[in-house]
C-alpha cells in the first residue's frame, strides 16, 4: 500500500496516515513516498513495515550502513547530519515544553558522527553474531558497525574464531584503542591469545570471570584518568564526554557537592576541584572501587564515596548542599530521590539525562521550587533520536 510520510515520532519513525488512522513506518522521512506493510493494528493506529522506497524526499540521504533497513540501532542515518541535529533539537522542545517553561537550547554536534562508538554491545545466536532486527528478536548478522570505533570493528572479525553459539558480547575502547571484552555465555571458549597483543586486547571476562589478561582499563577524558570496570557505567562518546566534563566544571558553584549515580567518579572528580567537599553515591561496587582509585590517580581528597541505592543513601545526607549533580538511568528520578533534593534545597540542579520524557517528567515535580535557566542537547548518539540532555537548574526565590 502506498503512502507519503508526513513527519518524524518522537522515536525516529516515520508518521502517515491510512485510512484515517495515525500510522507508524520506521526509517522513513518525511516527504518519503513509500510502499509499506501493515504489521500491527490497534484500535487508533498502526505499525507498518516499509515495503520500498518508491520516491525519495528532497533531503533523502542513502545511509551509510548497509544493515540500517534492517538494523534496530540507528533509526535516521536517511537524514543528513545537520537535519537529524534539527530533528533533536525539536523533539527535546517539544518533550519538554509540555512541562516547563525552556530558556534557548544550544546544541552541541559531534565531531566525528561515524566511527565514535567507544562500547558496543552484540548478541550471539548460533554463531552468528550482530543486532536486532527493529522491532523484534530477529538477528542481523553483521561484520562490522560504522559508528563504533575501528579498533572494536576490528574484533568483531576475532570473535568468529572463539566458539561462541550463544550469547552475548559487550566490547569496551579507550582512547589507546585498547580493549575490553565482557562475555555472557555458557559455551566454552576458545582464546587465540596470540592475536591479542596486535588487537589490544586489555582483558576478557567470561561471566563475571577474568579469563584472559584485567577485568578493567584505563581512559583518559580532559586529562583526568579514570579506571573503568567492565561492569561500570561510562559514556559511549568519548567526544561529547569531553564537552559534558567542561559543562559540568562551567557550572558547578558552592562548597558542598552532592553527586548521585557517580559510577566511576567522573563528575565528583571534576566538582571536586572547585569544592570543598563532595557527597558521591554510586550502587555498582566495581564502580565504587574505580571511583576510589580515579580520586587518587587524579589527586582528589575530598570525596566521600557511599556504596548503595541512591534511594537508600541520600536520606543520610543532612548537610547544606550547594550543588546536586544527577545522571540517572533511563527511568529518572524515583519520588522519594526528588523528594529529598527539595528539602535539602541546593542553589543548582545539574540534571544530565539520556531520556527526554523521564526528564520532563521529573522537571514538572522540580519546577515548584527550581527555575530551569540553562538546556543543552550533547548529541552522544549520533544518528539514532536518543540525545543527552544538560539541564542547570536554580532555586527560585518565591
Amino acid at each position: 500500500m502506498k503512502a507519503v510520510i508526513e513527519k518524524l515520532d518522537h522515536l525516529g519513525n516515520g508518521i502517515c496516515y491510512v485510512n484515517d488512522k495515525i500510522c507508524f513506518v520506521p526509517k522513513c522521512i518525511p516527504g518519503d513516498e513509500v510502499d509499506i506493510k501493515i504489521i500491527k493494528k490497534n484500535k487508533n493506529y498502526a505499525h507498518a513495515k516499509l515495503v520500498k522506497l518508491i520516491n525519495p524526499a528532497k533531503n533523502h540521504v542513502l545511509p551509510f550502513c548497509p544493515y540500517f533497513y534492517d538494523c534496530g540501532g540507528c533509526q535516521i542515518q536517511n537524514l543528513s547530519y545537520e537535519k537529524s541535529l534539527e530533528y533533536k533539537e525539536k523533539r527535546v522542545n517539544e518533550i519538554l515544553q509540555r512541562e516547563v517553561s525552556l530558556p534557548p537550547i544550544e546544541v552541541i554536534a559531534n565531531k566525528n558522527p561515524k566511527n565514535y562508538r567507544n562500547k558496543i554491545e552484540l548478541k550471539v545466536e548460533n554463531g552468528e553474531i550482530g543486532f536486532y532486527e527493529n522491532q523484534s528478536h530477529k538477528m542481523i548478522p553483521i561484520t562490522s558497525c560504522p559508528i563504533t570505533k575501528e579498533a572494536i570493528n576490528r574484533f568483531i572479525k576475532e570473535l568468529k574464531l572463539m566458539n561462541i553459539t550463544n550469547g552475548s558480547v559487550t566490547i569496551r575502547c579507550n582512547y589507546n584503542d585498547e580493549l575490553l571484552i565482557n562475555i555472557i555465555s555458557s559455551d566454552e571458549l576458545k582464546l587465540n591469545e596470540e592475536n591479542y597483543p596486535a588487537l589490544k586486547v586489555v582483558g576478557i571476562i567470561l561471566n563475571d570471570k577474568t579469563i584472559y589478561g584485567e577485568n578493567h582499563f584505563i581512559d583518559i577524558i580532559n586529562n583526568y584518568y579514570f579506571d573503568i570496570s567492565y561492569d561500570a557505567f561510562f559514556q559511549v562518546n568519548s567526544y561529547i564526554n569531553n564537552k559534558l566534563f567542561a559543562l559540568v566544571e562551567e557550572n558547578v558553584t558552592g562548597d558542598v557537592v552532592l553527586d548521585l549515580y557517580s559510577g566511576v567518579g567522573t563528575l565528583s572528580i571534576i566538582a571536586s576541584k572547585t569544592s570543598q567537599k563532595v557527597y558521591s553515591i554510586e550502587c555498582v561496587p566495581n564502580a565504587v572501587l574505580n571511583a576510589i582509585k580515579n580520586a587518587k590517580i587524579n589527586n582528589c581528597q575530598n570525596i566521600q564515596f557511599m556504596l548503595g541505592n541512591v534511594e537508600d543513601k541520600i536520606k543520610y545526607i543532612n548537610e547544606h548542599i550547594d550543588t546536586v549533580i544527577v545522571d540517572p538511568p533511563r527511568k529518572g528520578l524515583d519520588d522519594m530521590t526528588i523528594q529529598k533534593i527539595l528539602e535539602l534545597k541546593p542553589h543548582k540542579i545539574i540534571y544530565i539525562s539520556c531520556d527526554t520524557d523521564s526528564l520532563a517528567n521529573n522537571l514538572k515535580k522540580l519546577k515548584k521550587d527550581y527555575n530551569l535557566e540553562k538546556l543543552y542537547i550533547l548529541d552522544m548518539f549520533s544518528y539514532s533520536y536518543h540525545v543527552e540532555c544538560f539541564c542547570v537548574l536554580t532555586l527560585n526565590n518565591n
